[in-house]
């Protein structure tokens, strides 16, 4: 006969017990969901009907490159996609990102990278050129290694942007342009690195009557035009960042097969800003906070630039009413806790983010439509890996255009299930590596393989033509003045 337990003698848990019971089922969970993400192999995003990389054609069937002569070889590889690209030499792709264990998830990466002290890693001497724009505005461009130092004529000159209020300054950008400034041997591409410092970032000074956004590429073409002017042999190159990835992306597709980039890669790059936007204003805790954060950098890094002289203070400047509300939040800490990026994008960025015919915007959606570098893809003409990370805060999956991609003809995404936003850490916790970066090991191997498949003699590039006028250089509709040479470390 079945002995049946009285309820009363089966034991009670405490509250305690209860309390460790379910924290052990929450770190449980967490656990078992870094781990599926730190293996989970990268997933590439690839045109649906690729083209060869530098040719506006559809490719003819594919070939084994191994097969025939070099003459046919060659053939072979001028005639790949970026996709082959990628699948080809992208090996650091195959093998995955895994992030470093005492920095497990994205929002951990992510804060580390904005509040870590780098400043004991790479250390970088610039040879700063100031150019004056023919639209009043002036960009700091920060070379590496400095125009006196002789490269061989053929060696990749990189053109790299910066995020959000950042410059050649910034951890990322030193780390990226000492790997790509390396001799070959060294494990590097032997190139010359020029940053692209946006009008008002860097200490570059602010003397036009509007800044920077993700729809303004006048600077990336101004200094991919002087570059290739004073390197005419060279290939040159792209690489961007969060923001600067945006300008990047634009760049790319409003040129087209008429590109001086040969090819680019860009990093974290918000490709949907309306997707973006509403993320940062949801009512959760953590997106709230990386919101406040990203308003108040925008704010404190316009200020300086208010100052009664300043062109954006002028009576006459589209910000002009809006200069007491952009002080008052910048100076006010019970602000800070109601600020949101979107608001600021909307005091600022509407009004004075670029010399386009639309500004000033009325409603920030339309300004976040027109800025949107998303809708650019299909025009690129130039191999272009894109690499974002899925657990980003900032830019997650679910604000990548995975459609846009498909119908795309050059440009490939890779996402990667770790690395939140320009992070992508995986050294260890102690060491000379801990602050090493993966993102490096794709960009490195994509140009390489880029180099393989230029056409030779490069004739998708146009020679261009400097014309000068007085102190004024002119390439087409594109014009320059050096107007300063300084020597800046960072």
């Amino acid at each position: 006969m079945e002995t049946r337990i009285p309820f009363t003698t089966l034991p009670r848990l405490t509250l305690n017990q209860i309390i460790a019971a379910i924290a052990c089922l929450i770190v449980t969970w967490y656990l078992k969901s870094i781990l599926e993400k730190r293996y989970q192999p990268i997933k590439l995003v690839v045109p649906l009907v690729p083209q060869s990389a530098f040719s506006n054609n559809t490719p003819q069937e594919k070939r084994n490159p191994e097969d025939g002569d070099e003459e046919d070889r060659a053939e072979s590889r001028a005639n790949e996609s970026t996709e082959e690209i990628v699948e080809t030499y992208c090996k650091s792709l195959k093998d995955g990102f895994r992030a470093s264990w005492w920095l497990p998830n994205g929002h951990a990466q992510t804060i580390y990278s904005a509040v870590a002290n780098f400043n004991k890693d790479d250390h970088v001497t610039y040879q700063r050129q100031l150019l004056e724009l023919p639209d009043g505005g002036t960009i700091g461009i920060d070379i590496f290694p400095p125009l006196s130092m002789e490269l061989p004529p053929t060696s990749p000159v990189i053109i790299i942007n910066h995020g959000l209020t950042g410059g050649s300054h910034e951890s990322y950008i030193r780390n990226i342009v000492v790997w790509l400034t390396k001799p070959v041997p060294e494990g590097g591409l032997g190139a010359r690195a020029a940053v692209v410092n946006f009008r008002g970032c860097a200490s570059t000074p602010l003397t036009s009557h509007h800044l920077y956004s993700s729809g303004n590429t006048i600077d990336t073409h101004t200094t991919t035009t002087y570059m290739a002017s004073l390197y005419p042999d060279a290939p040159l190159f792209g690489v961007g960042f969060s923001l600067g990835a945006g300008v990047m992306t634009r760049y790319l597709g409003e040129h087209g097969a008429d590109s001086r980039l040969q090819a680019a890669v860009v990093l974290c790059c918000p490709l949907q800003l309306r997707q973006m936007s509403a993320k940062l204003d949801s009512g959760h805790l953590l997106p709230r906070l990386y919101s406040i954060s990203l308003a108040l950098k925008m704010v404190r890094s316009i200020s300086p630039h208010l100052l009664p002289h300043s062109p954006l203070s002028a009576e006459s400047s589209p910000l002009y009413t809006n200069i007491p509300e952009i002080l008052s939040l910048a100076s006010s800490r019970r602000s800070w806790f109601s600020i949101r990026a979107s608001k600021v994008i909307d005091l600022i960025t509407t009004k004075v983010g670029g010399s386009h015919e639309l500004f000033p915007f009325d409603k920030l959606d339309e300004f976040l439509e027109w800025a949107c570098p998303g809708g650019w893809i299909g025009k690129i003409k130039r191999p272009t890996l894109a690499i974002s990370a899925l657990d980003d805060p900032i830019l997650a999956g679910d604000c990548l255009p995975y459609a846009a991609v498909h119908a795309s003809s050059h440009f490939v995404l890779a996402a990667v299930p770790q690395g939140g936003h320009l992070g992508w850490f995986e050294g260890p916790l102690t060491g000379p590596d801990r602050h090493r970066r993966w993102h490096v090991k794709p960009v490195l191997e994509f140009f390489r393989g880029v180099l393989q498949n230029l056409p030779e003699p490069r004739a998708n590039i146009k020679r261009m033509e400097v014309r000068k006028a007085g102190d004024w250089n002119w390439v087409g509709d594109v014009g320059w003045k050096l107007v300063d040479e300084q020597v800046e470390c960072a």
